[in-house]
């Protein structure tokens, strides 16, 4: 007699820091441990995260114990939680979890299928060109690749000569249910938190302050905006996420050199976002790495907002020209202010813009996509 094997799933990060392919990972985390599947958050970094709140309570936190950042020999640690609790399906949500827990291991745990998920394209600098071009020879021939969209799958055959022979294609989702317009529980409105009149446009960025998100370009881009269109210098550029005291600081400087104090607003990390997609008139990317294809643009989108995107990774397979948004060059302030000025007239149609949303990128539409290709081991050969 043939037992049945149950299908215990592990989502592996190296920790949860506040980004779109965590906020991803959980919410398909999340679908899972609600479809009766065992789900385990395996994590190698252990720090205080705005992202815990978003997990669901049923699934197991597993912190694999690593001394010292010259600790490489990690492959013993994962593979006793796997045996321990019967976990057969490993997904790495990022590279360096994957190196840690094969470098130095020669033996191929038959037991276990794994999967790669690809959540960045341009690294920010050429040492992270390198980590990665290392840190991809530790995937095998029978782990199925997740790019998660079609750019990001070219560039890294060009980029990285990785060319895996198990591979799919799967674009990132969003709980088109939970970013829904007059959805959110709080009942303050954030013009008046922020001053912000009613006439007066919302320029909205989401992302964390980091310089390969481009903040400092969008700064530029608005003081261009103000300059070169006056009808728009009444328009506000929101910023929601966090960064280095050092450079926030840098970032205020900068709009107190272009006297745009009073239409730049930071507002640190948000625990619940929505409140500003309730009163964004656009929204904003300006990054020149990394981003791929952001979950914030398709939340964004889930409440009818025009997107405004740099075109790099992802953008130009998320944006439809005239429908949802328009793509602008990454660090060039002149083609951003352009694309922000020619939206805010655009008076695109707000109802369409969240129907395309809603029928292509639905989480639930996407947790199928990934279920099958998980639980099934569906192999596409490229």
């Amino acid at each position: 007699m043939f037992l049945k094997r149950v299908d215990s799933i592990a989502f592996v990060f190296s920790g949860l820091y506040v980004g779109g392919a965590e906020k991803f990972g959980i919410t398909l985390a999340n679908k899972f441990v609600a479809d009766g599947i065992p789900t385990h958050l395996m994590l190698i970094e252990k720090f205080s995260s705005l992202m815990f709140d978003q997990l669901d309570k049923r699934i197991e936190i597993i912190y694999i114990k690593r001394k010292g950042k010259l600790n490489f020999i990690l492959h013993k640690q994962f593979e006793i939680e796997f045996e321990k609790r019967g976990i057969n399906k490993v997904i790495f949500f990022c590279l360096s979890p994957l190196f840690l827990s094969r470098v130095f291991s020669f033996r191929k745990n038959n037991k276990v299928d794994y999967f790669i998920s690809l959540h960045s394209t341009i690294p920010p600098c050429f040492k992270e060109r390198i980590k990665n071009m290392i840190f991809l020879r530790f995937a095998r021939s029978k782990d199925i690749v997740l790019f998660i969209c079609n750019n990001q799958r070219h560039y890294h055959k060009q980029m990285y000569f990785f060319n895996p022979p198990l591979f799919d294609v799967i674009y990132n989702g969003v709980d088109i249910d939970y970013f829904k317009p007059g959805n959110s529980l709080q009942t303050v409105n954030k013009r008046d938190t922020m001053g912000i009149p009613g006439d007066e446009k919302i320029i909205l960025l989401v992302a964390t302050l980091r310089p390969e998100k481009g903040h400092a370009y969008a700064i530029e881009s608005l003081h261009l905006l103000h300059t070169r269109y006056p009808e728009k210098k009444r328009t506000h550029l929101v910023f929601t996420g966090d960064g280095t005291p050092q450079y926030v600081a840098v970032l205020k400087q900068q709009v107190s050199r272009y006297s745009l104090d009073g239409f730049v607003h930071f507002e640190g990390n948000q625990k619940d976002v929505r409140t500003y997609y309730e009163v964004a008139d656009l929204f904003t990317l300006t990054s020149f790495s990394v981003e791929t294809f952001s979950i914030a643009a398709l939340e964004a989108m889930c409440y009818g907002i025009p997107i405004s995107l740099t075109n790099i990774g992802g953008a130009a397979e998320m944006v439809i020209e005239g429908k949802n948004g328009n793509l602008s060059i990454s660090r060039n302030p002149s083609s951003m202010a352009a694309s922000w000025a020619s939206l805010l007239d655009a008076g695109l149609d707000r109802a369409e813009v969240r129907e395309n949303t809603v029928n292509n990128y639905s989480i639930q539409m996407i947790f199928v996509k990934y279920k099958q290709a998980i639980l099934t081991k569906a192999q596409i050969e490229l």
